[in-house]
């Protein structure tokens, strides 16, 4: 039996390095602890490990997060914590990947007050950071980003 299923799998679209995009589904660890509930991709991604789950037709594949430069979740479900809402400052952001994709959305900067500028963020902890518009979430390699401008 295939230790998978104790995972919560989530939808997902991977951009690749060559311009390759992969659909199939993340795999999330369930936590007990606080916050409750599984994981978020964006935490999944900046875990210390150097590839991750993917199914794609039914099979897993273990892609390194290296050779990522995106990946796409749709309808990830919204901040719930009261007291983290309240301390999040909302940026609207482009980036420009390599490749020449562009993504334009908002990120939510839960950063101390002396450290809260969108060069903090994008500085921040993590290999990925995440980016969201309307019904999606990017998390985006920090590595293969091309150029990042605020826009406000």
């Amino acid at each position: 039996m295939s230790d998978w299923g104790i995972t919560t799998k989530v939808p997902a679209e991977v951009m690749l390095v060559e311009g390759i995009v992969l659909s199939g589904d993340l795999h999330l660890y369930a936590r007990p602890t606080y916050p409750p509930g599984p994981e978020t991709p964006l935490e999944m991604l900046n875990r210390e490990d150097a590839f991750f789950a993917l199914t794609l037709d039914g099979g897993v594949t273990f892609l390194p997060k290296t050779q990522v430069v995106v990946v796409s979740c749709r309808d990830q479900a919204p901040l719930t914590d009261p007291d983290r809402v309240s301390a999040a400052r909302l940026i609207e952001l482009e980036v420009v990947v390599q490749g020449g994709a562009e993504f334009r959305g908002h990120a939510a900067l839960e950063l101390p007050p002396s450290r809260g500028r969108t060069l903090d963020y994008l500085n921040g902890p993590g290999i990925f950071f995440a980016l969201g518009a309307d019904d999606v979430s990017w998390y985006i390699n920090k590595s293969r980003v091309r150029l990042a401008r605020p826009l406000d």
